[in-house]
Parts: structure tokens; sequence; C-alpha cells
């Protein structure tokens, strides 16, 4: 790996174990509040991550947390495709 693609990686691993953590973190302070038939699981799931917005909006209206957590998310994406990106133009000038 050059430079390039180690600052990459190093900011697609932050901004996982950033979102990961913020994640779990709102997990937790929704089912703090939730009796233990309505508690959310950690796991993450298809439609959960929904359920999970509408319960912490509903109970933090003016927390930040979910909006940071979500931005986290997305950039691990962008980061992610840019990672790719850059492989394939390597790969594609170096015949």
């Amino acid at each position: 790996m050059n430079q390039c693609e180690t600052i990459l990686f190093i900011g697609l691993i932050l901004c996982y174990l950033l979102a990961f953590g913020l994640y779990h973190l709102m997990v937790f302070r929704v089912n703090v509040q939730l009796p233990p038939d309505r508690r959310i699981p950690h796991s993450l799931y298809f439609g959960g991550w929904n359920t999970l917005a509408r319960q912490y909006k509903g109970l933090y209206p003016r927390s930040s947390l979910y909006q940071f957590t979500l931005t986290c998310a997305v950039a691990c994406l962008i980061i992610a495709a840019g990672f790719a990106a850059f492989r394939v133009w390597e790969y594609a000038t170096r015949r």
C-alpha cells in the first residue's frame, strides 16, 4: 500500500469504528427508556435502523447524535468507494 491508500484505509477504519460505537450508544440510550419486551437488539438488521431512528428522535429530540452517526456511516461509504476507485485507477494505469 502506498501513502494515499494508507490514509484512505485509516480514515475508513476510524469512520467505521466511530459509526459502529455511536450506533450502539444510541441503541443503549433507547433501550434504557423502553420496557424489556420492546427493546431494540444491538445487532444490525434490515429495517432496524429506521426503528432506532424514530425511537431515538422521539426520546431525544434535541440530540445531534443520530445525525453525527449517520454522517460517519455515509463518510465510511464514501471513503470505501474512493478506496476502490483509487485501486481500479491504479490497476488501469499500470498496464
